[in-house]
């Protein structure tokens, strides 16, 4: 059976880093590598909701029907197709009263319904934002950007990860008095796109005259590989 000790190396790698030496001989080097690219959104998904209260669960689910018939209406007038506004949520619950040495009393209802929406001119945003809200939205649960085509993107993080690790298997073979012999294996922990979330908790509606500022930024794609090598 093999065995094998662990030598603790001290350095100023932010990765993790294993050198660890067969009794047999044979030696062998593990890092982490990572690798960033960053990429223009050219997408955002706006999530805009209606929340009210009623008396009634009947009247809760119409008056917040009748609300957010206002606010697509409003999104299909900013341009936006049908198709791209999607119900994210939709609920109804009763409102509760509590008092001392009273049972818990049912005061009304509340209904609450969320749509994701779909943008792909990001000069849109602002006006789907605001345009929800002139319509009835009292709050935003979310503005997200991101890249519907990353593949070249991703593949370049990728590589970017392999080069950051070989260059630290390098110095630290070489502070060691070792070489590199070899790549032992490779094991790729994915490159993924980080989205972007634009939301500080829960934005409430804000005046009809106000106009929402949205900078997108930029993405960063993040390619992650761990990489054993073989030493001499």
């Amino acid at each position: 059976m093999k065995k094998y000790f662990i030598v603790a190396l001290v350095c100023c790698f932010s990765a993790g880093v294993v050198l660890a030496a067969q009794l047999d001989g044979g030696q062998t080097l593990s890092v982490t590598g990572t690798g960033i690219v960053q990429v223009e959104p050219d997408t955002a998904t706006v999530k805009l909701g209606v929340e009210v209260s009623q008396k009634t669960a009947q009247e809760a689910q119409a008056n917040n029907a009748a609300i957010m018939a206002k606010v697509a209406g409003a999104i299909a007038k900013v341009g936006i197709a049908k198709e791209k506004v999607q119900t994210a949520g939709f609920n109804i619950w009763p409102e509760i009263k509590y008092e001392q040495n009273q049972p818990p009393k049912i005061v009304g209802y509340r209904c609450s319904n969320q749509v994701n929406i779909t943008v792909d001119d990001l000069a849109k945003v602002s006006r789907v934002i605001d345009a929800g809200i002139n319509a009835g939205a009292n709050n935003v649960q979310g503005l997200q950007f991101l890249r519907q085509d990353d593949a070249a993107a991703k593949q370049q993080a990728l590589r970017r990860a392999v080069d950051d690790a070989a260059a630290k298997a390098k110095a630290i073979a070489a502070a060691a008095g070792l070489k590199i012999a070899g790549v032992k294996n490779i094991i790729e922990s994915g490159a993924i796109p980080p989205i972007i979330n634009q939301e500080a908790g829960v934005m409430r509606a804000m005046s009809a005259d106000s106009s929402t500022p949205v900078s997108a930024g930029l993405l960063e794609i993040r390619g992650n590989v761990s990489i054993t090598y073989d030493l001499k």
